[in-house]
């Protein structure tokens, strides 16, 4: 076989299992808008059908009627509110530990990572009375602040790997053209880092609005949870509501697939930022 042949084969099977792993990885959410859309006896039915054969808008009119879109509202309020809290806090230590070099600096940025060797319950009791105590349980600003122990750590780290990349040289020539190091910052770092900023903000976007135990039990009213909880109450101990379960889940994926698509071209760029060292 000619070297032409093999090439031209290989990048067929490479087509061929490329198509094969998207449509694997697409099914389960083309399955989750088909089913949002059948009715139920068609959802119980077997054998399975892999389209409606009789399209339905009932269970999205009952979360609807349920109120979804208020929680809907509560998780889009949630969610940015932590991705901006978590980079304002988290820029500037990461800034911190990539330029400058200090007593303590290693243990310090390892003590960053403490919160990310343990699961999120161990921290619900304590994070629970502190928020009592401070009169912000079952607000939205106390469940933003209880995920910034696990979404700041990732943002220090992730920005730091991002601020290293950055020759000094940048920021030197900044000074010496008059620019103070704050000016220097916010005109030329900054601007910068923006992939990186795009793509720690879009993780701690998604990880605010799929949490569901500290939203589930900080926020107390109805009036006030999220997504997650929403979607909690088909779930029941004997019986599972599949179709208003599947029609909330399909519209609750629509904000990230918006903030995805807004964001891809800094997210993709962010996460390989620095892969490749010239």
């Amino acid at each position: 076989m000619k070297r032409s042949q093999r090439k031209k084969m290989y990048k067929i099977l490479s087509y061929f299992l490329l198509t094969l792993i998207a449509i694997i990885i697409a099914f389960p959410f083309y399955w989750l808008i088909i089913t949002s859309f059948k009715t139920y006896p068609e959802i119980y039915q077997y054998p399975l059908t892999y389209y409606p054969h009789t399209v339905t808008f009932e269970h999205f009119k009952e979360i609807l009627r349920l109120g979804m879109g208020q929680y809907f509202v509560n998780s889009i309020i949630v969610s940015l509110g932590t991705s901006l809290l978590s980079l304002i806090i988290g820029i500037f230590p990461a800034y911190a530990f990539a330029k400058f070099s200090f007593r303590g600096e290693k243990s310090l940025l390892t003590s960053v990572l403490l919160f990310q060797m343990f699961p999120m319950v161990i921290f619900l009791l304590p994070m629970f009375n502190l928020l009592k105590n401070t009169g912000l349980i079952n607000t939205h600003f106390g469940l933003m602040l209880s995920y910034l122990p696990f979404t700041t750590p990732i943002t220090i780290v992730f920005l730091r790997s991002f601020f290293i990349e950055i020759p000094k040289s940048l920021e030197e020539a900044a000074m010496i053209d008059g620019c103070s190091l704050t000016q220097a910052f916010f005109k030329i770092i900054f601007p910068i880092t923006l992939p990186g900023i795009a793509s720690v903000g879009t993780y701690t976007f998604l990880f605010s609005w799929s949490e569901l135990l500290y939203s589930m039990s900080l926020l107390l009213s109805k009036s006030k949870q999220t997504i997650p909880t929403f979607l909690s109450l088909f779930v029941g101990q004997y019986q599972t509501r599949w179709g208003p379960l599947f029609a909330g889940s399909f519209l609750a994926t629509i904000p990230p697939l918006i903030v995805f698509i807004f964001l891809q071209r800094y997210f993709i760029k962010g996460l390989t930022s620095g892969s490749v060292k010239e």
